[in-house]
């Protein structure tokens, strides 16, 4: 029946090609799934661009045996919940349900995985509500920006092309391409699911071998397979400065490195790290410098973003435009002083104990647990304990960090992107002259 490890963490590939991957807990009282489905924005064209999000949202819309109604009855009526996103490269379809109800919430969704229906009635009614959802992201500033920020750093790419698309790009998808798209990319495509908790371990494989074949993935990782699926759009980085002019009240600032990839498991841990100290805890130092020091700004923070084959680190801080030149200042010369100086050991160790208290919060949130399954099933790392992970981040040293900033971190393509109602020629002029070094 199956290939591979034996159950139980896994990956296993089930003889449809579904890569399944379990943790069970068998003292838990509930239950997560996921499933992913190795498609995405990314995977369109022009012409169908936002099918793949309006699939998902369709996948919840009815199916040859159960209404949408029935659907969500079903999770209410459990006490659990069932949810679902799409990203550029994937889409997960996800529940979380009392232990006693796992195998009910497992046919729920290879129900809609295998047989929803897109009525056409349903289908003009959640054309609306993906019409309001674009409108209302198109609304919110940091999303709007977050947006325009791929797209300045990967210019007119698949990789940064909008995942929900316009309004208009969705008005103009008809029924088939959807249904075509559902048919080739979920019925058929490549999927894995991961389940933590407490289940029946027999029961979950014998459902899931039941769904149609599905498209061929390694048990090594989905990476490696995206990675040449999308082999003829290698993502091009653009440096350098861009200002981006919006309608709303506050002047955004990314100020972006791209990532030299592949990035193994411990440089993920030690950029962990890194970006713990760097931006990501109050106590790091751009929170310190920017809000608590200099009273610039409310929201400052630092992220990583990964995709199959291209990744970037990011420092983000938005304010009123009368302080946007004191953030910059201050966001170069901490930036500077990082690149150059290196780090303490101290801050070393308040961001490794920091992240160590993370695993242990995360450790029992069950939806958490599941998908870190299948974060370590994409990037190909193979599955450890919290008590391992912890082990990971505790030896994270100094040195480690300092490797990872000259070693990572390409500092000549730096790009910094300004997104807000618009600066002077004199401000963009001194940002020119103190970036473009």
């Amino acid at each position: 029946m199956i290939t591979g490890p034996q159950p139980g963490i896994g990956p296993v590939k089930l003889r449809n090609g579904v890569i399944l991957i379990t943790e069970p807990i068998v003292t838990g009282k509930t239950a997560a799934i996921g499933f992913w489905f190795y498609t995405g924005s990314r995977a369109e064209n022009d012409a169908d661009r936002g099918v793949t999000h309006f699939t998902e949202h369709m996948l919840f819309k009815g199916t040859t045996s159960r209404t949408a109604f029935d659907i969500a009855c079903a999770f209410d009526r459990m006490g659990g919940y069932i949810n679902a996103y799409t990203e550029r490269e994937d889409v997960c379809m996800y529940c979380v349900v009392p232990s006693a109800k796992v195998n009910e919430a497992l046919d729920i969704l290879c129900d809609m995985a295998e047989h929803a229906v897109f009525d056409a009635e349903e289908l003009e009614r959640e054309r609306k509500v993906v019409e309001s959802e674009i409108i209302t992201s198109e609304d919110d500033p940091e999303d709007s920006a977050l947006d325009a920020v791929e797209n300045a750093v990967w210019p007119n790419q698949k990789i940064s092309a909008g995942i929900s698309g316009t309004v208009k790009q969705v008005e103009s998808l008809r029924r088939e391409n959807i249904t075509s798209w559902y048919e080739n990319h979920f019925v058929h495509g490549r999927m894995c699911v991961c389940a933590a908790g407490c289940f029946d371990q027999k029961a979950v494989e014998e459902r899931l071998s039941a769904l149609p074949q599905h498209g061929d993935l390694p048990l090594e990782g989905a990476d490696k397979v995206l990675a040449g699926q999308y082999a003829d759009q290698t993502p091009v980085w653009k440096s350098g400065i861009s200002f981006i002019k919006s309608s709303f009240q506050q002047e955004q600032f990314f100020l972006l490195y791209p990532l030299r990839i592949p990035v193994d498991e411990r440089a993920y841990y030690t950029l962990a790290v890194m970006n713990a100290l760097t931006g990501d805890t109050m106590s790091s130092r751009l929170f310190q410098t920017l809000r608590e020091k200099g009273g610039w700004c409310y929201s400052v923070y630092s992220y990583s973003t990964f995709y199959a084959d291209a990744a970037c680190w990011c420092a983000y801080a938005s304010s009123a435009k009368p302080s946007s030149g004191r953030i910059l200042t201050d966001l170069h010369t901490e930036m500077e002083k990082l690149f150059n100086d290196g780090v303490r050991e101290t801050e070393v160790e308040a961001a490794r104990e920091h992240l160590c208290g993370e695993e242990l919060m995360a450790d029992s949130d069950i939806e958490n647990r599941m998908k870190f399954l299948e974060r370590c099933y994409d990037s190909g790392y193979g599955y450890k304990s919290t008590d391992e992970r912890i082990a990971l981040i505790r030896s994270v040293t100094k040195d480690d960090v300092g490797r990872c900033l000259r070693e990572m971190f390409d500092v000549r393509k730096k790009a910094l992107v300004v997104y807000g109602p618009g600066l002077s020629l004199k401000e963009k002029k001194d940002i020119i002259g103190l970036y473009g070094k």
